[in-house]
């Protein structure tokens, strides 16, 4: 049986790198590593269909034969435009149109059996917060929230957004962690 990991991150690179004070090389390695974990896992992936962290994992998990990319892409340019979306949904195996962007950063987050955060960004913040809500509502599939500290602006989620979901939070120190977990966890 297959399992869904939803990945949600930065989506601005040079804005990660100055904020985190950690080159660009740095990010991208971390996304080559993932990509690769989660391609030898056997997981469906499901990203947003954007630029930076999830798009860069998404490409490395397609690099080293990920079984099924699922890209989700906002049908409407509702509330904000999605133009600049459209280059990120042709690697997908599966195109997942939704209504807007609300249900696209929503469903990232719903759909899944498991979501790895991969940094912070206000998208993320946003999408953590569905997650949060999901969890005291006991809505959607998402069983796991795996947050990656070597990512994270202080290692850390923002409290806010921590003590709602720590029943379901676990913290890898780095991505290649990642890997045992799966395997721990009866993922793979």
């Amino acid at each position: 049986m297959s399992f869904k990991v939803g990945i949600i991150g930065p989506t601005n690179l040079k804005k990660l790198t100055k904020l985190t004070k950690k080159p660009a090389s740095f990010f991208l390695r971390k996304a080559e590593e993932i990509g690769k974990i989660l391609a030898e896992s056997g997981c469906e992936l499901w990203v947003n269909s954007d630029r930076g962290m999830a798009n860069n994992i998404a490409r490395n998990y397609k690099k080293n034969s990920g079984k099924k990319l699922v890209i989700l892409y906002p049908h409407q340019s509702e509330p904000w435009p999605k133009k600049h979306a459209l280059p990120y949904k042709k690697i997908a195996d599966k195109l997942r149109k939704e209504q807007n962007w609300f249900l696209t950063n929503y469903n990232v987050v719903t759909i899944p059996d498991l979501c790895v955060c991969v940094g912070l960004s206000a998208g993320t913040l946003s999408e953590l917060a569905y997650i949060k809500w999901n969890h005291q509502l006991k809505r959607g599939n998402l069983k796991k929230l795996i947050a990656i500290k070597e990512l994270l602006r202080g290692g850390k989620l923002p409290p806010e957004i921590e003590v709602d979901v720590k029943r379901i939070l676990t913290y890898l120190k780095k991505a290649k962690e990642l890997k045992s977990f799966l395997a721990n966890e009866k993922y793979s």
